[in-house]
């Protein structure tokens, strides 16, 4: 019995350390995300890129000096989260419908967040309002 308990606490001693964020290259990104970032963050200074072995599939966080961030798939490269910390994601990075929508809804208001989900879309704009679209862009709700 405690050869099976130290083998369990050696193993999962093993997987917390494989499962640390390891940082990376900028230049280990899939060329989309590289793209992503030259194209809609070109005055941001990179701080540190880190790959998360999450499951079967790999995320990769670029952080900014700035203090915003954004994560990447591993798999297909697309973005999943964008965080500004100061500033407002950029209207390049936020889908046409999303954008006119917030645009004209939301008049004024920055989009400090944008995420993925598996339903669409997710915003949190600098007033604390929360919106959610679905895969198509279309306004599903919002709430504070």
């Amino acid at each position: 019995m405690k050869k099976f308990l130290l083998f369990f606490v050696c193993a999962a001693t093993a997987f917390g350390v494989s499962a640390a964020p390891q940082k990376v290259e900028f230049g280990k990104l899939p060329n989309n995300s590289q793209e992503f970032i030259q194209k809609n963050f070109p005055r941001e200074k990179i701080k540190s890129v880190e790959m998360d072995r999450e499951a079967s599939w790999d995320k990769y966080t670029v952080y900014f000096n700035s203090g915003s961030q954004v994560s990447f798939e591993g798999g297909s490269g697309d973005w999943s989260e964008i965080l500004m910390k100061n500033g407002e994601v950029p209207a390049t990075a936020i889908p046409a419908n999303i954008r006119t929508y917030t645009g004209n809804a939301y008049r004024g208001q920055q989009v400090k967040m944008i995420k993925t989900t598996k339903d669409g879309y997710e915003l949190k704009l600098a007033n604390g309002t929360m919106i959610s679209f679905d895969k198509d862009g279309n306004f599903v709700k919002a709430s504070k």
